[in-house]
């Protein structure tokens, strides 16, 4: 990455550190108890990253069984069932267009159904504006750093529960 591209990067509006898989299930915690209905949260980070991780999480809060929730790579697309109902996405195997357009993700969103997009950069053109993004860096083996980028009020709602969550467990 060159200094200009660095320099014209947004800036998170929150950074969250974890030590553990339990750390990060917890932001997915905090997560899905700030969500509503017909959220775009796009993930990005490398393989093993902990996207999976945040996800499962995520889904906990929103009531989904331990266990439920495992990548998706494979199958591309899982739906569940919880408080929200949500997709989880891997787009890590898609390969064209075609393959986002048959899923029919911008008339889940409409009617309410939330969708949480692993490798979100990939498909990020094809998709409508992503309402919470959270790019994961592991510095280490064990580490996590959680960049969020708020680009719609939605997102920017989740934002200021996991600042105040953060803010209240310091």
């Amino acid at each position: 990455m060159s200094t200009n591209d660095t320099m014209n990067s947004p800036k998170p509006s929150l950074v969250l550190c974890s030590n553990s898989e339990s750390e990060t299930e917890n932001i997915g915690l905090a997560i899905g108890d700030a969500m509503n209905c017909g959220l775009l949260i796009g993930l990005n980070g490398t393989l093993g990253a902990g996207k999976t991780r945040l996800t499962q999480g995520i889904g906990k809060s929103l009531g989904i069984e331990h266990g439920q929730i495992v990548s998706p790579t494979f199958t591309i697309c899982v739906p569940h069932e919880g408080r929200i109902p949500f997709l989880h996405l891997d787009a890590y195997r898609i390969q064209t267009p075609e393959e986002v357009d048959e899923l029919g993700l911008d008339e889940m969103l409409e009617n309410g159904v939330s969708l949480i997009v692993e490798w979100f950069d990939l498909i990020r053109p094809l998709l409508p504006p992503v309402d919470l993004e959270i790019q994961i860096d592991a510095p280490t083996k064990d580490s996590r750093n959680f960049s969020f980028f708020s680009n719609t009020e939605n997102g920017l709602q989740i934002l200021n529960a996991l600042k105040l969550e953060n803010r209240n467990q310091s």
